[in-house]
């Protein structure tokens, strides 16, 4: 008993340290040097978002012009937050498992001293360091370039209740983007399903338009769904229009997402491998 202990524990520890090292060797490779890390990186999630608050302003440029509850100027603080939410999203294009499964490559990490999720989870490390440290300069620079207009959250509790729910969807996300990879040991549509899933998870999320301001049958489903509380909960938390309890609500929903996701992750994964066969799929 005492030596399976033991093991558990040498294993554990040998785990930890090959995370770390690789997450810092993915962090390394993607900040070499170029100009497709400012293009890729640094504007990742920004573009829609930019785009959608001049047509909002456009369209709320009248007085007293409202949709549901946001005016011009609380829905520009609204975008500005669900950009930053969306930067810490893990995307579709963070893993390229499905490559390797069409490749036959998944064989070499079957007699690594290593089970493949570590990779892949120091890959998620790695998108959050990079995003996040992107997002803290440009967070100062809308401070200094923008004060009346850069948003503030209602309280230093609501702040960090917002980037708990953020950071957890964004695991949300990486589960659902290793399922999808996974799925290539069955189909040969992988990325069609990654375009359909980000279509409709953007929706459902908010990333453009408020879940708050949708139909209230929308609402009550997509109160169910971890999208809404990786994106658009998190962002009307920070502005003080949800409260604590919706707080609670969210961690409850994508803790279970979470589990949910992981059981079905570790599922797929066991049985892909077993019809996998090294040579191209």
């Amino acid at each position: 008993m005492a030596s399976a202990l033991d093991s558990l524990q040498l294993r554990a520890v040998r785990d930890v340290r090959l995370l770390l090292a690789a997450w810092a060797y993915e962090l390394r490779k993607v900040t070499t040097w170029r100009v497709g890390f400012f293009v890729r990186e640094l504007m990742r999630g920004m573009w829609r978002p930019l785009v959608m608050i001049f047509v909002y302003r456009g369209i709320l440029a009248a007085p007293g012009a409202r949709i549901g509850s946001y005016d011009a100027g609380s829905m520009t603080s609204y975008l500005i937050l669900a950009a930053t939410s969306e930067k810490l999203l893990f995307h579709q294009r963070g893993l390229d498992l499905a490559d390797q499964v069409f490749q036959g490559y998944v064989t070499k990490y079957l007699v690594m001293p290593l089970r493949y999720y570590l990779l892949a989870l120091a890959r998620f490390g790695q998108h959050l360091t990079v995003q996040g440290a992107v997002l803290v300069v440009l967070w100062v620079l809308g401070r200094i370039c923008a004060p009346e207009t850069w948003p503030v959250p209602v309280s230093v509790t609501a702040g960090i209740e917002a980037l708990v729910l953020v950071l957890l969807g964004s695991y949300c996300y990486f589960l659902v983007c290793f399922i999808v990879n996974i799925l290539a040991f069955w189909l040969d549509v992988v990325w069609t399903l990654f375009a359909m899933t980000a279509f409709v998870f953007s929706f459902v999320a908010g990333t453009l338009v408020p879940v708050s301001v949708m139909p209230p049958a929308l609402r009550a489903v997509f109160h169910w769904a971890f999208p809404y509380w990786a994106v658009s909960a998190p962002v009307e938390l920070f502005l003080g229009r949800l409260e604590h309890a919706d707080f609670g609500r969210g961690l409850a929903v994508l803790t279970g997402s979470i589990v949910v996701l992981e059981i079905a992750r570790q599922a797929l994964w066991r049985r892909g491998l077993f019809r996998y066969v090294g040579a191209g799929m």
